[in-house]
């Protein structure tokens, strides 16, 4: 009798091994709507510390020859935590009426207008502006008192464009002259990861630059592929990679993209989705990466990926035809979406056990890369230890019961 006792409390151990499923720590919020431009605008936005930034901006209906003449604009910061959205207005801001880049870093907004850079800091509440060698200012990133920017049009040179960096909040800037055209500028710590052209048009390929030592880095083989539109968090740069040289002639539904993910400290590179399909555009901030693509060949949808489960989450369908232009900072993710034909502001909150808030991520990303065009991604959808811990509580139960009637029938 001992034996088949034995027995049977093994097989049950056994069951509650297989019950032991791996669990996820992370869950999503339901998406939010955060903000709804007028029915003739769309936003631009930038993340950080608890606060969105805001640019609203229309498009000149006058001049339907070039998308980048403004007709008006407007200025927005949505305090997450408080779930309020406040209109900046200045009694000297004149609407942007170019390309109009914007930053936020702390608690301090900054926007372009024309060439000329303005800042509003919200805790004192005061409004600036900050003097740049005549320019036009395509690209902007501000961390802490660090400026980057790339620009064209500087006096005397009409080369550009390229990188110039402000480490004293705009006192002095200093010029980094790269071969080809700079696009796409991200900044971490002393680190700046860009792509650029210096291979010739559509061969675009990414580097990172030291602004304290000067060098720079590519990353990437250019005989290979596309690699473009990095993001870089800590020591980690992730970026697009597309095989076809040709992929900008084909139809969107055709294009093979893939995210890939280097630690520039190992050179360790690993691939994040190869979703056999488009990413138009992804956001990456300490364990997190965010993107959308087409995969199902319909709509696009958007998804995350987080490093230290090496594992990817469906996040929502996105209405817009191109994408959601996703970002992320902490645990909050916003992106841009279509309702009922208006451009909306869209938010989700990331539910993360053990998530730290830490400067700088040791994760380094997935599987490493096998250069394999066929390899696939793992769609996962978002779990909970309830199933586990339910499943441990009935097998535990049903193992008392057990050893509680044995004892009972070897008493009597």
């Amino acid at each position: 009798m001992e034996e088949k006792i034995t027995e049977l409390i093994l097989i049950i151990i056994s069951l509650i091994s297989l019950c032991v499923f791996p669990a996820s720590a992370l869950e999503l919020s339901e998406e939010k709507i955060i903000f709804v431009a007028d029915e003739t605008a769309y936003p631009k936005f930038a993340i950080d510390s608890g606060n969105i930034f805001i640019m609203e901006l229309c498009p000149d209906q006058n001049d339907g020859l070039y998308d980048f003449i403004i007709g008006w604009s407007k200025l927005y910061i949505y305090n997450i935590s408080t779930d309020k959205l406040t209109e900046l207005t200045f009694d000297d801001m004149p609407d942007t009426r170019g390309p109009s880049p914007i930053a936020i870093s702390g608690n301090t907004v900054y926007w372009t207008v024309n060439s000329d850079l303005r800042s509003y800091d919200m805790a004192s509440k005061s409004y600036n502006e900050i003097l740049v060698p005549p320019s036009q200012l395509i690209d902007l990133e501000i961390k802490d008192k660090t400026i980057v920017l790339t620009a064209t049009d500087f006096p005397n040179d009409i080369e550009g464009r390229d990188i110039y960096i402000s480490k004293d909040a705009g006192a002095n800037f200093k010029r980094y002259r790269l071969p080809g055209y700079q696009y796409g500028i991200k900044i971490s710590g002393n680190i700046v990861a860009f792509y650029d052209d210096r291979y010739g048009q559509m061969k675009d390929t990414v580097h990172y630059l030291n602004i304290d030592t000067g060098e720079s880095h590519q990353i990437g083989d250019e005989t290979k592929g596309l690699y473009s539109y990095p993001h870089i968090s800590g020591n980690n740069i992730v970026y697009r990679y597309d095989p076809d040289f040709y992929s900008f002639l084909k139809d969107q539904k055709d294009m093979k993209q893939e995210l890939y993910i280097t630690d520039i400290s190992t050179n360790k590179t690993s691939i994040i989705a190869s979703p056999n399909a488009r990413i138009p555009s992804f956001a990456f901030d300490k364990d997190y990466i965010v993107w959308d693509d087409n995969r199902n060949k319909s709509n696009y949808k958007f998804y995350l990926y987080d490093l230290k489960e090496n594992k990817e989450y469906y996040v929502a369908d996105i209405n817009g035809e191109y994408g959601s232009a996703p970002q992320i900072s902490k645990n909050i993710i916003a992106w841009v979406d279509s309702v009922d034909n208006r451009n909306v502001l869209k938010i989700v909150t990331i539910h993360d056990e053990n998530y730290v808030d830490d400067d700088i991520s040791g994760n380094s990303g997935t599987d490493d890369i096998d250069n394999s065009e066929n390899s696939q991604s793992q769609q996962t959808s978002p779990q909970t230890a309830s199933g586990e811990i339910v499943c441990i509580i009935i097998s535990v139960g049903i193992a008392l019961i057990v050893m509680g009637g044995y004892h009972g029938r070897k008493n009597n």
